[in-house]
Formats: structure tokens, C-alpha cells, sequence
């Protein structure tokens, strides 16, 4: 993609660089749209999307991010519009899927941002470090994600830079040779996340690190990885390997082994147990997987089971937050 873009329009770069939404807003054959965060998910890794129906086609990007996020956000769509209008580039992307496709417009987006040069400052030639990505970030104007894009790119093993909220809940995750944690799953309870969360008062760039970690995923955990994190603007970044930690002088490849966690959850409304597949529908809000009457956490919230009449109602039905309905009492 940046080859096309140089090949079309070659003088662009460094503006795109040092501002991407006022460049792209005087491009004739794209517009740049602000919408609502919501509206804008648009199944990309990012909070926008890319219309083209719309004439000319627009570049959708959410008004409620940072502005580094929206200069990402409006490159990465940018990506799209140069896949859909290039016949070379639609050509090899053919054999990709939805997510190989983002991911090849996050690294477009990411080198834009940041060159080689202003990477090769900060991770010395090698394999990053968590303190490694914070210094990108405050030495540079681009996003977290870009961040994390250009550091994946630079590990020496297969693993994943993820970036998490301040809850612990993935942001959004770059990876060489592994399955990328969900974005919007929960990863408090992983041994990296769990001890990072809890010195959150560290100043950023200053490392966490744990001998073994993993990735949760819906059914299952990863096998054991080396990980450190570093709080960065208010967000932790982590950096996971299988082998070829930098922040040791010895890191070898582990036995792979994967801890499986029950493929069975239970709903409290229902009573019931039912069996977790890749097939089940998670609830985007909570992280839950929903039993097959549709219930998750987030219902549970809302309704209670009586414990007499076995029915279910509205939490405001039963008094002082008891188990007993009104009817009933």
C-alpha cells in the first residue's frame, strides 16, 4: 500500500504524517466523515469504517477517540480505499481473510506514522521491550496501536504486543505467529495483566514482568509465555513471546502446553449448564457467553429467578435485593 501511495501521490507522505484527517479532508476522491463511536465499528480493528458506496467514498472515523487514534483510524481506512481501488493490490489480497486484510491496513497505517528510522531509535535493531514501545510512544505523535503494529513487527519469536484498559480488557492487539487475543475479552485474571493491574500507580515505561504467562482465549489458555508490561498514558502495553525475551539474557523456547479450561458455563436464570463451542454467541458488552435462551451477565444484572415460584423477573421485584419476588413474600 505505501508503495501504490507513493506511486499516485509521492509527495503526500510527510503530511499524512504530521496530519492525516486535514490531508485527507482535501483529497478530491475521498471524504473524511466524524461519526459516533458506535456507528463506526464497521467490523474493522479500529473505531471507524470505510463506505464505498458513499460518493466519493468516506473515510468514517469516531469523533469520541484521541486524536492519535483518529489519525490512525483515518490511515488504516485509507488502507481500504487503496485495496478497493487498486487492482494489484485487491488482486493479493484475495486470498486473505476479514482479519489478515485489517491487519495488513493496521501496518500500513503504523509505518506511515512511524518510519523505520523513528523505530529503529527506540527499539535499537532488536526485539522490544514494554519500556521499549512507551518511549516510541512519547518520542512519536502517533497512536498507541500504531505502536503496538510497528512492535510486533520487530519480534524475534512467535507472540503479541497487546494493549488493555485500565480494567484489564484487551484494546487491541498486533501478532507474529500466534492467535491474537479477542478484542474486548478479559485478560485480568492472566498472571502478567493481574500483576501489572496491581501497581497501577507505577509510572509509565516502568516494566512489569512475570516468568510465565498466557492468553485467554474463549475455551482455553495458551501455553506458557514470558511477558512484561508497562503502563503507557493511561493504558498497559505487553509485550508476550514464546522464546527471545529481551528482557532476559536467557529465554528458551518452552513445552507448549495448553491449560483447557471447562467448555461448560452455567446460566442462573435458566438453571442450566451448557457447553461452550467456538460457535457461541459471546455478548459484546460483558464478555459472557450466552446459555441458548440468550441470557448472559448482563441479563443476570437485570432479571433474578424467584427461589419460591421459579420464575423470573425484573431485579426491581424483589426487595432488598433478596431472592424471594414480592408476589411471594
Amino acid at each position: 500500500m505505501l508503495r501504490v501511495l507513493d506511486r499516485e501521490r509521492s509527495e503526500v507522505l510527510e503530511r499524512l504524517r504530521v496530519d492525516a484527517l486535514t490531508e485527507l479532508s482535501g483529497w478530491p476522491d475521498v471524504q473524511v466523515r466524524l461519526i459516533d463511536e458506535q456507528a463506526g465499528s464497521g467490523g474493522c480493528s479500529v473505531a471507524g469504517s470505510y463506505d464505498d458506496e458513499a460518493q466519493p467514498p468516506a473515510l468514517c472515523v469516531a469523533r469520541s477517540a484521541s486524536l492519535r487514534r483518529r489519525q490512525f483510524t483515518a490511515l488504516h481506512e485509507l488502507g481500504h480505499h487503496l485495496q478497493t481501488n487498486d487492482v494489484e493490490l485487491a488482486t493479493r489480497l484475495l486470498g486473505l481473510d476479514d482479519d489478515g486484510v485489517d491487519a495488513a491496513c493496521d501496518g500500513f497505517a503504523a509505518r506511515v506514522l512511524l518510519p523505520d528510522d523513528v523505530v529503529d531509535d527506540c527499539f535499537a535493531g532488536g526485539s522490544p521491550s514494554a519500556g521499549d514501545i512507551v518511549r516510541l510512544y512519547e518520542a512519536s505523535t502517533a497512536s498507541r496501536a500504531a505502536c503496538v503494529v510497528r512492535a510486533a513487527e520487530h519480534l524475534r519469536s512467535s507472540g503479541a504486543v497487546v494493549l488493555y484498559d485500565a480494567a484489564g480488557t484487551v484494546s487491541f492487539a498486533a501478532v507474529n505467529g500466534v492467535y491474537p487475543p479477542a478484542q474486548g475479552s478479559d485478560q485480568a485474571y492472566t498472571p502478567l495483566v493481574a500483576a501489572a493491574l496491581q501497581d497501577s500507580g507505577r509510572p509509565d515505561g516502568v516494566a512489569v514482568t512475570v516468568e510465565a504467562t498466557t492468553i485467554r482465549y474463549r475455551t482455553h489458555d495458551s501455553g506458557p509465555l514470558y511477558g512484561q508490561a508497562a503502563w503507557c498514558d493511561g493504558y498497559l502495553v505487553a509485550v508476550l513471546v514464546e522464546h527471545h525475551a529481551p528482557w532476559q539474557k536467557f529465554s528458551p523456547t518452552r513445552t507448549a502446553r495448553t491449560t483447557r479450561r471447562p467448555a461448560w458455563a452455567g446460566c442462573e436464570l435458566c438453571t442450566d449448564t451448557f457447553e461452550v463451542t467456538e460457535t457461541t454467541e459471546v455478548c459484546p458488552a460483558c464478555g459472557q457467553p450466552r446459555c441458548p435462551a440468550g441470557h448472559c451477565r448482563c441479563t443476570q444484572n437485570r432479571e433474578r429467578r424467584c427461589d419460591r415460584c421459579h420464575l423470573t423477573w425484573a431485579i426491581s421485584r424483589f426487595p432488598g435485593g433478596g431472592t424471594t419476588c414480592a408476589d411471594c413474600l
